[in-house]
């Protein structure tokens, strides 16, 4: 097994820092609340970061983030991305399908945007509400359901 963090000159690089993170997530879970790594592995090419870098290439920009397309698989070429932080997290165990009026959405603030209105709102629309003392149940055709069934949490 190659030293890690010792003569492959990415230290301090964006790459080198998404897989420190990466490693840090899945060898130590209990210390990442909204991730859940239970029996997610990285392949073992990538217990070198110059595979790793190799494989994914350079981060395109600083909002860039390493993510698994299937979250039930674990790290690999075949199974990873840089997506920016709002594709990540409409990919992560908490996510949800927003539907307001028939039309589904990948996300809360997708879903705000396109009936230019904010998110609180459209939880709201979705979900019910409570306001000054009185319940309001969700709207007629619009709710929301969770992406990622329960045993995957």
């Amino acid at each position: 097994m190659p030293k890690k963090g010792s003569g492959h000159g990415l230290k301090g690089t964006p790459e080198y820092s998404a897989w420190v993170n990466m490693r840090q997530r899945v060898n130590n879970p209990a210390g990442h609340d909204v991730f859940y790594y239970k029996d997610i592995t990285i392949c073992p090419e990538w217990d070198d970061v110059r595979r790793f870098v190799a494989d994914m290439g350079c981060r395109p920009t600083s909002g860039h983030q390493i993510d698994r397309i299937d979250n039930t698989k674990g790290y690999c070429k075949e199974n990873c991305r840089w997506v920016e932080k709002t594709s990540q997290m409409q990919n992560t165990r908490i996510a949800k399908w927003w539907v307001v009026y028939g039309v589904s959405y990948n996300s809360l603030s997708e879903a705000a945007e396109a009936h230019n209105t904010t998110p609180a709102r459209i939880k709201g629309w979705c979900e019910g509400r409570t306001d000054g003392g009185y319940t309001y149940g969700p709207k007629p055709n619009c709710w929301s359901a969770k992406k990622y069934p329960e045993w995957m949490k």
